[in-house]
């Protein structure tokens, strides 16, 4: 390099706020052609590129309140319900009552009694044709894995030795 072009770099640099060798180096980065060029990229066989805007990724659906006719809040969706083959969700988890999450119980209903919606700014608004009394009155769900936990705690107790009495 001569020493005009090095004088130049380091004027150019301190116009910048660049050292001269980072100047340098962003000046050599930007003569040389990238030698690698990404190849283009292939979608899979049932590869969604993007989301349709008539559609809701389950981890914004999570969490969502849910509203009564009346606006008032029910609860908010603590999990949803998929078939087997995860073609479809047949239902969704709400949690009711409770204060700060103390108290809250889980009660499923069928996503048909859902009714999903936008508000004005956009954002999803979800309302069912039930009241909070309603569900805080109605029985708790229990999903597989919790009754699996009942079964073995049966077992277990069923199955459990029995101690003598050590009463005289």
């Amino acid at each position: 390099m001569t020493l005009r072009t090095e004088a130049s770099i380091a004027v150019l640099a301190f116009v910048l706020g660049l050292t001269p060798a980072a100047a340098q180096t962003t000046q050599q980065t930007q003569q040389k052609p990238s030698a690698t060029t990404e190849a283009p990229k292939t979608p899979v066989s049932g590869q969604i590129m993007a989301q349709d805007v008539n559609t809701v990724l389950a981890k914004d659906f999570l969490g969502l309140a849910v509203y009564s006719p009346d606006k008032l809040k029910i609860g908010n969706i603590n999990d949803l319900i998929m078939s087997k083959d995860a073609k479809s969700v047949e239902g969704f988890v709400i949690g009711v009552g409770g204060f700060l999450g103390i108290g809250e119980k889980n009660v499923a209903l069928k996503i048909e009694r859902l009714q999903i919606s936008n508000t004005p700014e956009g954002a999803v608004l979800l309302t069912m044709d039930a009241k909070k009394e309603e569900l805080t009155n109605a029985p708790s769900f229990k999903s597989k894995r919790d009754m699996d936990l009942e079964k073995q705690a049966a077992d277990r107790t069923r199955n459990a030795p029995v101690r003598p009495s050590t009463n005289n």
